[in-house]
């Protein structure tokens, strides 16, 4: 990120540090979320102005609890969104698994593989982020389009201490971009 970017991300959290002072960590996440519609799709990215869907979810929560994860959609499902019957208050994300071995792009998904993930942001609405822009989204509009595709739409809530120790090791940065550390940076200057 250059050093003209760098201080526009500072400004911008310094900017929403008082609009976000007082929030409880999820309703940081769905503001976050909200906030990143209209973003470029671009797969492997995590910044703000261009993301993956995984991407998007990462810096959803690395805006909103200064953790710093970048893992897959599959990760995200099978490690850190593990509460199956999440509450109001739970941060969450709608997972899109596939229910049979399917190549997507240049990636092959095994049955049981999450391919897709969209953060929620409000009852029953998703940030979902593919191409060729990220939009707000309604889980019941997108449920019976993925289920027809023969995929399972599951939403589950985040495990916070697993997001807290993986964020801890350092060990959770799957193809992090070098803007998504330069946030990260930013985060820390801020707080």
């Amino acid at each position: 990120m250059s050093d003209d970017r760098n201080l526009k991300t500072r400004l911008m959290l310094e900017a929403e540090k008082e609009i976000v002072e007082g929030l409880t960590e999820a309703d940081k996440y769905r503001y976050f979320l909200g906030r990143m519609q209209f973003l470029k799709y671009e797969s492997g990215k995590e910044n703000l102005i261009q993301s993956d869907c995984s991407g998007s979810v990462c810096l959803a929560l690395l805006l909103s609890t200064g953790c710093f994860i970048r893992v897959t959609a599959d990760e995200l499902f099978k490690k850190f969104f593990t509460k199956k019957n999440p509450n109001k208050d739970d941060i969450q994300a709608a997972f899109f698994v596939t229910n049979y071995d399917r190549k997507i792009g240049e990636k092959i998904y095994k049955e049981g593989e999450c391919a897709h993930v969209a953060g929620v942001c409000g009852i029953d609405v998703v940030l979902n982020c593919v191409s060729p822009v990220s939009v707000l989204r309604s889980i019941s509009d997108m449920r019976p389009f993925y289920n027809a595709m023969d995929y399972s739409v599951y939403v589950r809530g985040l495990d916070r201490d697993v997001l807290q120790k993986a964020s801890d090791s350092g060990n959770y940065l799957f193809g992090a971009d070098y803007e998504f550390s330069k946030i990260h940076e930013a985060i820390n200057e801020v707080r």
